[in-house]
């Protein structure tokens, strides 16, 4: 009985080595396994606070360019009648409107000072305008990548309209008698809210999701 059993001492020794190299062999693929996760997950919420923070930014950017190029666009501008004025009060208008210290002097010196100076205020507008959507456009365009497809669409549509209103009153402030089209502005002023209401709404939905998430 005693030789019998040094005979079988080899065999679970092997079998006690072949099971410590199973364990070792499965706890490595589990740790590998847990890495893979983590580093999904890592990457995951690291996309989704990137969304978090991209969206409400391109969003007040958006909502921005809208309504400035809406307001120079709509073509009911309100202009005070500057002609009418005494010199003491062109003076103190002159003095807080935004016009450059050249053009200030030149409307003093206008005979159709109020033509010249809604013509001139006008140029402003639009390129205080331009430079919002600009602001707007080169961000988007930045991290569009981090906003989801469907509601990236929105966000083309709206640019699309928004610059195509303000390139369509930029060409009328170059020709008002030969310009007379009105397309683009009317399609902004007739689409642009309701998509951007739709945009809104698909943006907070987003955002209380990624909160979620």
């Amino acid at each position: 009985m005693f030789d019998h059993g040094l005979k079988r001492f080899p065999l679970t020794a092997r079998f006690n080595e072949r099971l410590e190299d199973y364990k070792h062999k499965q706890q490595r693929e589990l740790e590998e396994l847990r890495f893979k996760i983590n580093s999904l997950m890592d990457r995951t919420t690291k996309l989704h606070q990137r969304e978090f923070d991209v969206l409400p930014e391109a969003w007040s950017k958006l909502v921005m360019a809208h309504g400035h190029v809406q307001s120079v666009a709509a073509g009911l501008q309100q202009y005070p009648d500057l002609d009418r004025m005494t010199p003491e009060q062109l003076s103190e208008f002159l003095e807080k409107c935004p016009l450059d210290r050249w053009e200030k002097e030149r409307v003093k010196t206008e005979s159709q000072k109020t033509d010249y100076y809604t013509r001139a205020i006008d140029y402003h507008k639009a390129w205080e305008a331009r430079k919002t959507y600009v602001d707007f456009y080169q961000y988007y365009r930045k991290n569009s990548i981090f906003i989801r497809d469907e509601i990236k669409a929105k966000f083309d549509t709206l640019s699309e309209l928004t610059n195509g209103a303000l390139v369509e009153h930029e060409l009328w402030l170059s020709d008002r008698r030969n310009f007379n089209i009105w397309d683009s502005r009317r399609k902004l002023g007739t689409e642009g809210a309701p998509l951007l209401k739709g945009l809104e709404q698909d943006v907070q939905e987003r955002l209380w999701d990624s909160q979620s998430s």
